[in-house]
């Protein structure tokens, strides 16, 4: 982790602590020190363990008494419960959208944010982060239309396990531009209103980080991820 301004609150604490873990600044698994922290960001205690706190509310981390406080393993059976619930909601979403006349409307929109995709990935500015909220907002973007961004919101509270899963993806493969291809089948299954394609395009794409990285959460990444016994 890098240094921090002094004067610093607790909730600005707690958001630096969550952006770490995240982005992987902090790898699953990892003991994280309420000290350590403290002398990090020169403050006392007391708004570290309510950051601390907050972040095992969020299943972010995971105190455990007499040994410490850790980083939370990736659970990958969480992580195929939400591709399978995202992959419903989506197509849902698509097929809603069809339905009520959306899809001009509704192809532009993702066309725009898919150009960025694309603008970003060749800049500077690239990082798995900053890709991982262009690409949220494309997905984001099919329930706005469609006027169901609650929905959305709910989905974000499960996504704790998920969004490492896909920055992990991010930073080992590196494959923007076939995520960018995903998203370009899914924008042209939709606009020329095939389900059937539109079904397969959703599903290929979430499923795609799975299948790019089976053979490393067995291997390479197998400390990352909880066991089953």
């Amino acid at each position: 982790m890098t240094g921090y301004s002094n004067h610093i609150s607790g909730d600005d604490v707690y958001q630096k602590i969550k952006e770490d873990i995240l982005t992987l600044k902090l790898k699953p698994g990892q003991m994280i020190s309420e000290n350590e922290i403290a002398n990090i960001y020169n403050v006392s205690r007391t708004p570290i363990k309510n950051a601390f706190l907050r972040l095992k509310g969020e299943q972010y981390i995971e105190i455990v008494p007499q040994k410490g406080s850790f980083v939370t393993l990736l659970d990958i059976r969480n992580i195929r419960d939400v591709i399978y619930m995202r992959a419903l909601l989506e197509l849902d979403m698509l097929n809603t959208i069809i339905d009520e006349g959306l899809t001009e409307k509704a192809v532009a929109g993702l066309r725009a944010n898919l150009e960025e995709q694309y603008k970003l990935i060749n800049s500077e500015n690239l990082t798995p982060s900053s890709y991982y909220i262009i690409d949220n907002a494309f997905h984001y973007s099919l329930f706005r239309i469609v006027g169901r961004e609650s929905m959305w919101d709910v989905i974000q509270n499960y996504q704790v396990y998920f969004a490492r899963f896909r920055i992990l993806d991010a930073m080992t493969t590196g494959r923007y531009e076939d995520v960018c291809l995903e998203h370009d089948k899914i924008i042209k299954a939709l606009e020329d209103m095939d389900r059937a394609k539109l079904k397969k395009s959703v599903m290929d794409h979430l499923h795609s980080g799975l299948h790019r990285l089976d053979a490393k959460i067995k291997g390479e990444f197998k400390e990352f991820f909880i066991q089953a016994t």
